[in-house]
């Protein structure tokens, strides 16, 4: 039996997840031993195997020359299998069951290691789905697409419009909520405000259009971001006219259950940011519009003060300002873009 003349250092978790220890051991049998020290196993060495976390078993000491110090291994019970990064990745999006993948602390914690390797073999896992599927749109015809959700759309079409309503919404629900924790500011013009944002999203229909794939024809208004065929591709990093991957990110939610799953951890993210700079630029106008008309020498000049709705809208809810990201190319680190001024005079 071929052995390493030193010892490696490993680390060494369970199938959970839940518990990882440093081994360091010269050969796999001394790895076996130390972890049924570790882990406190009523197992023999022959009971137990060790996978990597894409699913390859290390089963001879020829293989186990080739890895590299601090590789992540998997202990398993002989004749069992753990499940690889890419179906925890796909049960973890579909448990959570949330739009913002970066949501949830369990997506946190699995995207904090090695992020871009797991989204590729991600990518791996949904590869050779059968795209003839892609056309169809009624729920009697693609009964496993709809599996899993509670939801009335008798089309895909109708479920994704509503799914990007829901992300428009949410964006407006939190700017709200945000503004109003502000108690310094006008109360009368901040509810006029939110009220002729809510009426511009309700004449918009929420802007569901932009994953509907029946609206590829229309004008730039009311066209969607995706093709006709329903593939959308990543527009690339708030700081990049475009993906810059060689193999640029794109993905069709229309074709599988598990495209539309996964569809969840694709981003509309706002290049002048919502929290950071749109917020404080509406705060600002609001604040200011009122020192203005306060001030008696503003008011002898008879002119009229307007907060800038349009454009508030505009940032906030539309394409001029939002971007459709694959996760890898979703920065979330300070935006540069500047906000407003949302003051007209």
């Amino acid at each position: 039996m071929m052995t390493t003349s030193s010892s490696k250092g490993f680390k060494v978790t369970d199938a959970e997840r839940k518990t990882r220890v440093g081994i360091a051991a010269k050969d796999l049998e001394e790895l076996k031993i130390k972890t049924i020290q570790k882990f406190k196993l009523k197992l023999t060495p022959s009971e137990i195997n060790f996978q990597l976390p894409d699913g390859t078993f290390v089963e001879t000491n020829d293989y186990f020359e080739t890895l590299k110090s601090h590789t992540l291994l998997i202990w398993v019970k002989h004749g069992e299998i753990a499940h690889t990064d890419a179906e925890i990745l796909y049960k973890t999006i579909r448990d959570v069951n949330q739009e913002y993948l970066t949501a949830g602390e369990k997506i946190q914690e699995f995207f904090s290691e090695n992020m871009k390797s797991k989204v590729y073999k991600l990518a791996e896992l949904l590869r050779g789905i059968d795209d003839d599927k892609s056309k169809i749109s009624l729920k009697s015809e693609h009964p496993e697409w709809f599996d899993g959700l509670d939801t009335s759309a008798k089309t895909k079409e109708d479920y994704m419009f509503r799914k990007a309503q829901d992300r428009i919404r949410t964006f407006f629900y939190r700017t709200k909520e945000e503004l109003r924790k502000h108690t310094e500011l006008p109360q009368d013009e901040l509810q006029f405000l939110l009220l002729e944002l809510n009426n511009r999203l309700k004449n918009s229909k929420y802007n569901g259009h932009y994953f509907d794939r029946r609206k590829w024809h229309e004008d730039d208004i009311l066209k969607c971001i995706c093709n006709e065929s329903g593939n959308f591709s990543c527009q690339g990093r708030w700081d990049k006219e475009r993906c810059l991957y060689e193999t640029s990110h794109q993905i069709n939610p229309y074709r599988s259950r598990e495209e539309r799953i996964v569809f969840q951890c694709w981003n509309l993210d706002h290049v002048k940011e919502r929290s950071r700079s749109i917020i404080p630029a509406i705060r600002e106008a609001l604040k200011h519009k009122l020192t203005l008309e306060n001030a008696k020498n503003f008011a002898s000049l008879k002119k009229e003060i307007y907060i800038d709705t349009k454009s508030i809208y505009n940032d906030l809810f539309t394409t001029k300002n939002l971007k459709l990201v694959h996760i890898v190319c979703h920065d979330k680190g300070a935006h540069n873009e500047k906000a407003g001024p949302y003051l007209l005079i």
